[in-house]
C-alpha cells in the first residue's frame, strides 16, 4: 500500500537530493542552493528566518548592506526556482509521490504527497469519422478532438498543451519569455494539432500531448531544446535542438523562426 499523510523529513531530504542531482539543477548553482537552504531551514523549524534578506546574504552572495526593497534579486531567483521545479515535475519527477512547492508570494516551501498516477483507460470514440468544412474554426476542431473525430481525411486531431520554455541561464531568459506565445500562435489553426490550455478548463479532458523545452546559451549561440510528450504513456515522441545566433535579427524574429521550426517538427512526427 502506498504511504499516506504528509511526507516525513527523511523522505523530503531524499527527494531534495534527487532534485539537486539532476543535470538542470547541477548547472543552476543559485537555484540549487536556494532550494536546499529554504528546505533545510523549514525542516529545522526556522521558517521565521526565511526572508529575502537572509536568502540574499546566505545564498546569493550579497553583503550585509543588501536592501530587498531596492534589489529584486531574491524575487527573481524565486521565480526561476518555481519554473525549474515545475519543469522537473513535468519531466524527470513526473512519477514522484513527494513534491516540494514554493508558493507565490512566499519563500517558505510546502511539502506534499501526491497519489501515484493511475493509468487512464480511454473509451473508444463514440463517433465515427467527421468532416469539417473548408476553413473550419478552431472551435470545430476542438469538438472533433473531444468527440474522437478527425480532420476529414481520416487523420485524428490531437490536443497539445504548450508549456513555458525554461531558461537555464540568465542569457536565455529573453528568448524563452515569448517562445510559448509564439508557438501557440504558430500552431493555432493547424489541422492536426489543436492548442488547449488546461488552466482555463480544469474539468476538461487532459491534453493528448505536451510541448515544452528549455533555452540556454552555448558558445555564443542560443540553443532551444524542444520536446513533445504523449501524456497517456508519459513517453517522449521526439526531442530536438534548434540554434540561433544572437544579433543576426531582432529577438521577435528569432522567436518566430524557432517557433515555426518547432511547429514543423511537431507535425512531421505524425507524418504531416
Amino acid at each position: 500500500m502506498a504511504p499516506t499523510g504528509e511526507p516525513t523529513d527523511g523522505e523530503i531530504l531524499d527527494h531534495l537530493d534527487a532534485i539537486c542531482a539532476t543535470e538542470a539543477f547541477r548547472r543552476a548553482t543559485r537555484c540549487r542552493n536556494f532550494l536546499r537552504y529554504v528546505v533545510e531551514e523549514t525542516l529545522a523549524g526556522r521558517t521565521d528566518r526565511i526572508k529575502a534578506y537572509a536568502i540574499a546574504v546566505s545564498v546569493l552572495g550579497r553583503d550585509e548592506s543588501f536592501d530587498p526593497q531596492a534589489d529584486p534579486v531574491v524575487r527573481i531567483e524565486a521565480g526561476h526556482l518555481r519554473r525549474r521545479l515545475e519543469h522537473y515535475y513535468l519531466t524527470d519527477g513526473s512519477a514522484c509521490t513527494v513534491r516540494i512547492e514554493l508558493p507565490k508570494g512566499s519563500y517558505v516551501p510546502v511539502f506534499v504527497r501526491i497519489a501515484p498516477p493511475v493509468e487512464e483507460r480511454r473509451p473508444p470514440p463514440a463517433f465515427g469519422r467527421r468532416r469539417t468544412a473548408l476553413g473550419g474554426t478552431v472551435l470545430a476542431l476542438g469538438l472533433l478532438a473531444l468527440l474522437g473525430g478527425d480532420t476529414g481525411g481520416g487523420v485524428p486531431v490531437r490536443t497539445v498543451q504548450v508549456n513555458a520554455f525554461v531558461p537555464l541561464d540568465g542569457m536565455g531568459a529573453d528568448m524563452a519569455s515569448g517562445l510559448q506565445d509564439e508557438l501557440k500562435r504558430t500552431l493555432t489553426g493547424n489541422p492536426y494539432l489543436l492548442v488547449v490550455d488546461e488552466r482555463h478548463a480544469p474539468g476538461a479532458p487532459g491534453a493528448d500531448l505536451i510541448l515544452e523545452g528549455s533555452v540556454r546559451v552555448v558558445d555564443g549561440r542560443i540553443r532551444v531544446n524542444a520536446r513533445m510528450m504523449e501524456t497517456r504513456t508519459a513517453r517522449y515522441i521526439w526531442a530536438e535542438g534548434f540554434d540561433v545566433s544572437p544579433g543576426e535579427m531582432p529577438l521577435l524574429d528569432h522567436q518566430a523562426r524557432v517557433a515555426e521550426a518547432i511547429a514543423q517538427r511537431a507535425c512531421r512526427s505524425f507524418g504531416h
